[in-house]
């Protein structure tokens, strides 16, 4: 049967909320091999001035429905070829919207191993089970009936065996049921729990004994996490006699492998690794199912199942076991004099390995007595707890409502004035505990797991984002050092454009400790009055705090010798290693070793930030959530487009760009990179873009693609180092006539200025009809004009200049800082301060709101003002806050809609914010100096000082008013629109430090009348409707609470 499905773009376009002709358009101009870049900035006429976070959105959904059709095409194909494809079911699964929809409904006719069922048929008792559903025989005239199927010969000895294998295939027709599976999918999300418990020491060993005592309840539903274990249920094998005496009870007493019904949900699950390596046995809990089996029928069925189980848990144990103690013993005495000898090597590794298992079970202890609702468990704990169950820490499961699901069951499957009700219940039961709910509890982790993956690489695409994003300085001479202990610091002076000039290598360590660091401080101060240089840029790794601490003492004596300026930075080295050791990293300084390669990498990421990260895998930067637990491809992907994002957001100068760089240019890849960099070195810099033609292989296609964002200063054609397109050429040349001007003037800062005034009279709808140029276009030509080669970059604060370190004993409790923001996660954001150990402002420390998610208020590379609220020395712990000492939180009235808005704001933030169409929105990457909190000025004692120049970087705390209203100016947000607790974020400009004082008073709504509660809200047989009801049911329950236990 061969079946075409088209792509629902209306159905798209209804999920965005755009228009659908902006959809097709986007889809048209993606399919004919554009890119997103490309189509986000010069092709917003076609799609309506869509961003590139919408258009990316149409992508992903356009690629995944794509996919579901392709499905379903292969399902319609498989299906057809076993003669059982109707016009009915055709109809339901060309209709499906979901995947989930798809499995359910081709569930029945996928190709299965051998299972319970199938062997059943194969005995020729189909026909029976068919019988028993239809009502055709029951009661006594089943018996009889079922009599007539007994063959020895088949495996078919008694007339009760032949109801057990009808049962059994029953059984999976009820488990293979669409709508049922649906129905108990829904009750599962939402009464479902996650459940972790610790797995104790010895729970880890075989168990074989213990198993039998497992509650009847437990068994059959929570050993459903781990798909790969054999031992959930039994197999066919392990019958016993009593299971088949009497038809009811025999449909469910025996129990076959979840992995039958589920084997592809289990080859293509995305989690599979996350429980493959727990370890799974009967008691899986120390607490019962919330509902227990409701008749005889079910405790037998489940203690067949637990002595099936027992005889599986004891062959591999019979095996383990095999310990010769008397030979252990006998060895150990005749050792007795050599043992403490021996014992000596071993013990730092052991006890090395102890302290790891130590701080792994420290880090999971929450999750040792766990549960939270599926529904609402954050992602981290969710990856946090997979973690633990890779690690054979924690036992993992899905807690629902069972009872209801049997209900639910019931009503579906079972007619109420069926003959053989009682029988069909049974096979009811072992088709929802021995099937159905291991597969939808693998189902849900895998869903949970997946969702959390999804939530964990938009977190790294976020903070990885801004880190590419930090604005580069200029006119700065570097010396960047990898700090070290045993091989010492490796030194590297570098000048204004990141070339080597020279280098070294000091040691902070030695038997005479003054004397070696008065050596290092005498090295580093050859270096910086050799070379002039004006900052140090110091690695965050090994070693950076008591670097920072020579460092800062070198300050110190060349100011206090004469007057010399010299401040410091600290540098995230992350990945720095890598790409001293890579190829690219040798292909860049072949005839210096990976260390040095280190430090020059480090004193370059401090210049020019984007140009040098990018010579690293994204991964290999730390700025994600659990990014080791999630997929490599997955987060490869989202990665690479975060990389890509930027590099054409900021745009690549021809004659400077690396290969690395080059090759993250729309339109180019690593091959053309490479061409046009080889080019570049045999024929000199370009002169103008026209001169892409000339590289090899740089077709017509490519230069479309490319040519915008590769910009030549001081070329021939002055446009060259614009935004502006080639193709646009004309149009530019036409405005500037019209307004007076000329191409020639856009070389000049001051004739610049001039065409700014003129263009600014300029009727854009006018003149786009008079040029026949779309009104998207002209607009950022004539933006161009008046901010020809403008880089975003530019607009955001410049990184913390430091002239002292700060101890933890310098801290107290209130002391006002500044400090960067090195990684963002859900919980909360890490500070740089200046101590050893970064300092954690809690989410709920951020802003006198509820804040939903960090990344509204701050993001990577944010310099934010904070206070110290808490301090333990003894962990070397520091918490932070970015609420002023005695500010509360506030706790404004409820409005209709807010929670949406909120969580829209949410969703938008996590993806890339390109969208040269939002650059005067104020979450865009370059518009984030607005924030007050993000001043950056401190006083000189060891607190964290902002700079845009050497002698800038001597700012007191005195200017810090000033610059938050500089930083208002640039584009700050609102504190009451996006929340934040980010003083200075006045539209208007100026402080917004009052708003802590005197909160923002609004109009009191009359308060309605409380309507009562009922008896049956306060013992919790009804819902509450309102907080108001809430408000009463607490103050009942503290009415009722006796005074002592109150206190």
């Amino acid at each position: 049967m061969s079946v075409t499905l088209s792509l629902d773009t209306q159905h798209i376009a209804r999920d965005l909320q755009l228009r659908f002709e902006q959809v097709d358009a986007t889809l048209a101009l993606l399919d004919a091999g554009n890119t997103v870049p490309f189509i986000t900035r010069y092709r917003k006429d076609q799609t309506g001035g869509l961003d590139e976070l919408q258009i990316r959105q149409i992508q992903q959904r356009a690629d995944s429905l794509r996919m579901l059709n392709e499905r379903k095409q292969t399902i319609l194909r498989s299906i057809d070829s076993q003669g059982k494809l109707t016009p009915e079911l055709a109809a339901e699964i060309e209709a499906a919207q979901s995947t989930k929809r798809l499995d359910d409904l081709y569930l029945p006719y996928k190709p299965k191993k051998q299972t319970l069922a199938t062997t059943a048929r194969e005995r020729g008792l189909e026909l029976l089970a068919e019988e028993i559903l239809s009502g055709a025989k029951s009661g006594p005239d089943l018996d009889v009936r079922a009599a007539d199927f007994a063959n020895p010969d088949k495996g078919v000895p008694t007339a009760a065996e032949a109801l057990l294998g009808a049962g059994h295939i029953i059984a999976e027709q009820y488990s293979e049921h669409a709508d049922l599976r649906a129905r108990l999918r829904k009750i599962m999300r939402k009464t479902g729990r996650l459940v972790s418990k610790k797995i104790e020491t010895e729970d880890r060993k075989p168990e074989g004994k213990k198993t039998a005592e497992a509650a009847p309840s437990e068994v059959a539903i929570e050993s459903a996490p781990s798909e790969n274990s054999p031992s959930v249920a039994p197999s066919a094998e392990t019958t016993t006699p009593e299971a088949s005496v009497s038809p009811a009870p025999a449909t469910e007493a025996i129990a076959e492998s979840p992995a039958e019904p589920t084997t592809a949900d289990a080859a293509a699950q995305p989690s599979r690794e996350v429980s493959a390596d727990a370890p799974i046995t009967s008691e899986t809990t120390d607490e019962p199912q919330n509902a227990a089996p409701a008749d005889e029928t079910a405790d037998v069925a489940q203690t067949q199942v637990a002595q099936t189980q027992v005889a599986e848990a004891q062959a591999p144990e019979s095996e383990g076991s095999a310990e010769p103690p008397p030979p252990t013993d006998a060895t150990a005495k005749n050792a007795a004099p050599p043992r403490p000898a021996k014992k000596a090597p071993r013990k730092p590794a052991k006890t090395k390995k102890d302290e790891k298992h130590e701080r792994l079970l420290k880090a999971l202890s929450d999750y040792f007595d766990f549960q939270e609702d599926i529904k609402r468990i954050p992602a981290h704990r969710v990856l946090a707890i997979n973690r633990g169950e890779r690690a054979k820490v924690l036992r993992v499961r899905v807690d629902a409502d069972l009872a209801a699901m049997e209900q639910a069951a019931d009503e579906l499957m079972i007619p109420k004035d069926h003959p053989n009700a009682d029988l069909l219940r049974g096979c009811l039961r072992d088709a929802l505990n021995r099937l159905i709910l291991p597969s939808l509890e693998r189902e849900i982790r895998r869903e949970l797991t997946d969702n959390a993956e999804e939530h964990a690489v938009d977190v790294f695409a976020r903070n990885l984002r801004h880190l590419l994003l930090q604005p580069p300085i200029h006119g700065y001479r570097v010396l960047a050092i990898d700090p070290g202990f045993r091989s010492g610091c490796k030194l590297a002076a570098l000048d204004e454009f990141g070339g080597l000039v020279d280098h070294g290598i000091m040691h902070i360590v030695g038997k005479d400790k003054d004397a070696t660091l008065t050596q290092a401080k005498s090295r580093m101060a050859d270096l910086v009055r050799k070379h002039s240089l004006s900052v140090v840029a110091i690695g965050n790794g090994t070693a950076c705090r008591e670097t920072e601490r020579l460092v800062a003492d070198l300050i110190s004596e060349l100011k206090a010798a004469d007057g010399y300026e010299l401040s410091y930075v600290i540098v995230n080295e992350a990945g720095a290693s890598v790409y001293s050791t890579s190829s690219l990293g040798r292909d860049e300084f072949p005839q210096y070793d990976a260390t040095l390669r280190g430090a020059i990498s480090i004193g370059r990421r401090l210049l020019d930030p984007l140009s040098e990260l990018v010579k690293i895998e994204p991964a290999n930067i730390g700025v994600g959530l659990y990014q080791h637990d999630v997929k490599a491809k997955h987060l490869r992907e989202s990665l690479d487009a975060v990389v890509e994002s930027c590099v054409n957001f900021v745009g690549v100068d021809l004659n400077t760009a690396s290969p690395a760089l080059l090759r993250y240019v729309s339109g180019l890849n690593q091959l053309t990179a490479q061409r046009v960099y080889e080019h570049r070195t045999q024929h000199g810099p370009f002169k103008s873009r026209e001169q892409l033609m000339e590289v090899t292989g740089f077709g017509e296609a490519a230069f479309v693609q490319a040519a915008g964002f590769l910009k030549i200063a001081g070329g021939d054609n002055p446009l060259d180092a614009t935004w502006i397109h080639p193709e646009s050429y004309d149009a530019a040349r036409t405005v500037l006539e019209k307004v007076g001007g000329s191409v020639a003037e856009l070389a000049s800062k001051e004739s610049v200025a001039e065409l700014a005034q003129k263009t600014s009279a300029v009727n854009v709808d006018e003149l786009s009809g008079e040029l026949g140029v779309g009104n998207h276009s002209l607009r950022d030509i004539i933006a161009q004009i008046v901010r020809p080669g403008r880089d975003p970059r530019e607009e955001l604060p410049k990184p913390v200049f430091k002239h002292g370190v700060l101890k933890i004993e310098d801290l107290t409790p209130g002391m006002e800082l500044s400090g960067t923001v090195l990684n963002v996660v859900d919980f909360g954001a890490f500070v740089d301060i200046g101590l050893h150990d970064s300092g954690l402002v809690h989410v709920s420390q951020m802003a006198n709101r509820f804040i939903r998610d960090p990344h509204e208020v701050v993001a990577v590379g944010d310099v934010v003002k904070v206070w110290v609220a808490t301090i333990d020395k003894d962990r070397r712990r520091v918490g932070l806050s970015m609420l002023p000492p005695g500010a509360e939180r506030e706790h404004p009235p409820r409005r209709q809609g807010q929670d949406g808005q909120g969580r829209q704001a949410q969703g938008l933030g996590g993806q890339a914010r390109q969208g040269q169409a939002r650059q005067g929105q104020a979450r865009q990457g370059q518009a984030r100096q607005g924030q007050g909190r993000r001043e950056g000025q401190a006083s000189q004692d060891g607190q964290p000082q902002t700079a845009g120049t050497p002698a800038q970087a001597q700012a007191t705390a005195g200017t810090a008013q000033a610059a938050t209203q500089q930083g208002n100016r640039s584009g700050g947000r609102s504190f009451d629109r996006q929340g934040g607790g980010r003083q200075g974020g006045n539209r208007r400009g100026g402080s917004n430090q009052r708003r802590f004082n005197q909160p923002h008073q609004q109009p009191k709504p009359k308060p309605k009348p409380l309507v009562p509660i009922t008896k049956a809200m306060e013992e919790g047989k009804e819902p509450l409707r309102t907080f108001g009801d809430l408000m009463q049911f607490y103050q009942k329950k503290k009415e009722d609470t006796p005074g002592d236990a109150k206190e």
